[in-house]
């Protein structure tokens, strides 16, 4: 990634306490981070728990060190206020790096600030050498970087769901009823659901049936869940642990009614390069924030695996349900190119170490394929016959054989695309007319691109 550290200053740890419950004075890493696709130094970055708190989007997330440790995955910490610039507040909650220990590793959780300002955060607890090898554990502070554990309000699955299969508590505040729900990722009966818990206190918690239940057509872990009221609709967010391995979302005008599927459009915005999204809002913007995976062996050849860097999109209501973009308020810190027809006639395209747009709108024929190709054998795929945008590491001739690495649908109608390519260091992603594709492509980072027409016909509109 592209990185400018800048008024870098290290704050020294002074306390270390051992055990639960303990308060913890973490490294804090009191440095600015300029990229629209942030990882700290030497980590990755794996499910994010974005907060806003009324001024900055405090942007919690599972710490990937790939340091061989016992424990892994600390809560660690992003703060921003326009999705390029990014505070580095370091490790805030951490695991216990001990092999017996409930909180071996740390799960999924989400962040929320009481009535009296005070934060909560809830988490998995994980140790795959215990059973049940999930628990729900609770911690508060007063600044959201200083946490007290409470080992005291930890909590199992009820008999009602897979006890090994209980993590990613979300915590909202329903104030229609005057209490907390607790949305947590489990299975049912051979099938994934999301189970809700109710609160008054944010310390004890009642088991309140399933919220909702795999309706994609497979027995699928409903991961990362999260709930946001925005312009009059609920909207319900959750990942697809295997299969299509997306973020989908769904729509209802009330928290009483069901969460169903778009009427219109398809029920994910980008594909398999992008994912354990969580939806949060300022009130006037909607946001997605996820993560883009490395790659095994950092090598194209190979397949995505866990964790990479933050990713966030913009999203707006359509009659076609929602449409991603980069957001705006990043968009502005970014020079932007406008696509020439020089261009896109194959006119080869220097790489830039810096974060970089192109844009513009172009027409292709009924037939048009049109390559991005990021080297001989990485190729973004346009594809106005099968309407589709996908991405294949092959070669322009081998384009027919295997099957692409991430895809999504894309409406095209009149062969009018709304092309924006969101370049950074290894980091492509591909908006076409309110539709993304996220990916990681290491060699783009160190060759030149292009557009290859594959077939039919591509003009600047």
């Amino acid at each position: 990634m592209t990185k400018k550290l800048w008024g870098a200053v290290a704050t020294v740890v002074v306390v270390v306490v051992a055990g639960l419950g303990g308060k913890y004075y973490m490294d804090q890493q009191d440095e600015t981070i300029e990229a629209l696709y942030p990882t700290a130094p030497g980590t990755f970055v794996g499910d994010p728990m974005p907060y806003y708190d009324g001024t900055d989007f405090l942007i919690y997330y599972l710490e990937d060190h790939r340091d061989g440790e016992i424990g892994f995955h600390p809560f660690s910490l992003f703060k921003t206020r326009d999705f390029y610039h990014y505070q580095n507040a370091g490790e805030v909650i951490p695991y216990v790096n001990e092999a017996d220990d409930q909180e071996r590793a740390l799960g999924t959780g989400s962040v929320i600030k009481d009535e009296s300002g005070l934060y909560h955060a809830f988490y998995t607890a994980h140790n795959g050498d215990l059973a049940p090898k999930e628990a729900i554990m609770h911690a508060t502070s007063k600044d959201g970087e200083k946490w007290d554990k409470l080992p005291e309000h930890t909590f199992f699955a009820s008999s009602a769901y897979e006890a090994n299969d209980f993590r990613d508590p979300y915590v909202f505040y329903v104030e229609e009823n005057d209490e907390y729900w607790m949305l947590i990722t489990t299975r049912q009966e051979g099938t994934g659901v999301i189970a809700k818990y109710v609160s008054d206190d944010l310390k004890t918690w009642k088991d309140d049936d399933v919220f909702f239940k795999n309706d994609i057509g497979n027995d699928s872990n409903l991961e990362c869940p999260s709930v946001v009221y925005f312009e009059g609709q609920w909207y319900l967010a959750f990942s697809d642990q295997w299969d299509q391995r997306v973020v989908h979302y769904r729509v209802a005008d009330s928290l009483e009614e069901p969460f169903e599927k778009p009427e219109r459009g398809i029920d994910h915005v980008d594909g398999a390069g992008f994912y354990a999204g969580r939806l949060d809002t300022d009130g006037d913007n909607l946001y997605l924030v996820g993560w883009i995976p490395t790659k095994e062996e950092h090598d194209d050849r190979f397949n995505y695996n866990w964790a990479g860097s933050l990713a966030v999109h913009q999203l707006t209501e359509s009659e076609n349900g929602l449409l991603a973009a980069l957001p705006e308020k990043a968009k502005d810190k970014v020079e932007t190119h406008v696509i020439t027809a020089e261009q896109l006639a194959g006119e080869t395209i220097d790489t830039d170490e810096e974060a970089v747009i192109y844009s513009g709108t172009i027409k292709g024929s009924d037939d048009g394929v049109l390559a991005l190709s990021f080297s001989k054998d990485n190729q973004v795929l346009i594809n106005l016959p099968e309407q589709t945008i996908s991405y294949r590491n092959t070669t322009i001739e081998d384009l027919g054989r295997g099957v692409p690495k991430t895809e999504m649908p894309i409406e095209v109608s009149d062969g009018k695309i709304d092309l924006e390519i969101v370049k950074e260091k290894d980091i492509v992603v591909v908006y076409v007319n309110g539709r993304a594709l996220s990916n990681r492509i290491y060699k783009a980072k160190m060759r030149d691109w292009k557009f290859v027409t594959v077939q039919g016909d591509f003009v600047l509109d």
